[in-house]
């Protein structure tokens, strides 16, 4: 029995998988019900907002100097926003170099998916980064990717965090909810919002911009008095 405290994401976790075996013994004709229809889960705020500033993803790339293949990982999350088993499980299969595409099969909510490539990677092994030991699928890259955030100074991040990251910053540049959840794989358009809806970077933009002058532009001319009149 475990004696540390279990966190409310695990236990709900948890309670899905249990749920699922009682559904397979009910389909089977093993037990009359499934005694986790009526459990009701934990609440849970999921809305966590940590991402890299660009001075301390600077110094992270720069810890994991020496580290090619941590730093691909890593570059790759933050552009394409796909989950650390995502990557793993990539295969040049799955990478279309010719529509600059990479087809993201079955993710978490079992949703097929195609993503943007932005960078071209060598090609050693049957998967895109496979392990530096085997060639074969990577595990994990968390013994490196933590000593990297150690000695880089960065506290509280997690691998996952880099996928928040990726979204903030393409709705900065403009990427709306509906793509955000294209390119996320998200069934729910809401969780996309969070991040259109408030980045500071957009707020920013959108403050500066009220305060920019108004001028001239292709479609209209500045007339005597100093107002703007369209052009016929």
């Amino acid at each position: 029995m475990y004696k540390r405290k279990r966190n409310p994401a695990t236990v709900n976790r948890e309670l899905c998988v249990l749920s699922k075996i009682f559904s397979l013994a009910f389909d089977a004709e093993l037990i009359d019900s499934n005694p986790c229809r009526r459990v009701r889960k934990f609440r849970t705020d999921t809305r966590r907002t940590r991402y890299l500033t660009f001075d301390e993803e600077a110094r992270l790339f720069e810890k994991l100097e020496g580290q090619e293949w941590v730093q691909r990982i890593v570059t790759m999350a933050i552009n394409t926003g796909m989950r650390q088993g995502e990557i793993f499980d990539l295969t040049w299969f799955d990478v279309d170099f010719t529509r600059g595409l990479i087809h993201v099969r079955v993710s978490k909510n079992d949703r097929d998916r195609f993503v943007p490539m932005l960078e071209r990677l060598p090609r050693t092994s049957e998967y895109v980064f496979p392990s530096p030991k085997t060639e074969g699928r990577l595990v994990d890259v968390k013994f490196r990717f933590d000593k990297a955030k150690r000695e880089a100074g960065i506290r509280d991040f997690r691998f996952h965090d880099l996928r928040h990251i990726a979204a903030t910053r393409m709705a900065d540049v403009g990427a709306d909810a509906f793509a955000l959840a294209e390119i996320f794989g998200w069934s729910d358009v809401r969780m996309a919002l969070r991040y259109t809806h408030a980045t500071d970077e957009a707020k920013r933009r959108a403050v500066e911009n009220l305060a920019k002058p108004i001028g001239p532009s292709d479609e209209s001319v500045t007339n005597e008095k100093g107002r703007v009149a369209a052009l016929p």
